[in-house]
């Protein structure tokens, strides 16, 4: 029988970071999707396509937002539990 190290916080820590991530990512999938069916709408002579495109322009937006400002303050206050709460 092999003994296999105990996972770390920090391991624990990375994996959650990991996921946290991958989630934050994932709607920008659906965000080109949306841009696709907008294109579409338009190119078939129908308005609603400007509509598709603002609201995958503003997924984008709020998208960005979490990725570059919420998720680096999350991830620190993983990392430094004892430390400042969020402001």
């Amino acid at each position: 029988m092999i003994d296999e190290p105990e996972p770390s916080v920090s391991d624990e820590q990375d994996v959650a970071t990991r996921r946290l991530l991958f989630w934050l990512r994932v709607p920008y999938v659906a965000d080109a999707g949306l841009v696709i069916i907008g294109v579409w709408l338009l190119l078939d002579g129908n308005g609603v396509g400007w509509w598709v495109l603002l609201f995958a322009l503003l997924r984008a937006i709020i998208g960005t937002v979490s990725l570059l400002v919420i998720a680096p303050r999350m991830i620190a206050a993983r990392r430094h539990p004892g430390g400042p709460g969020p402001r």
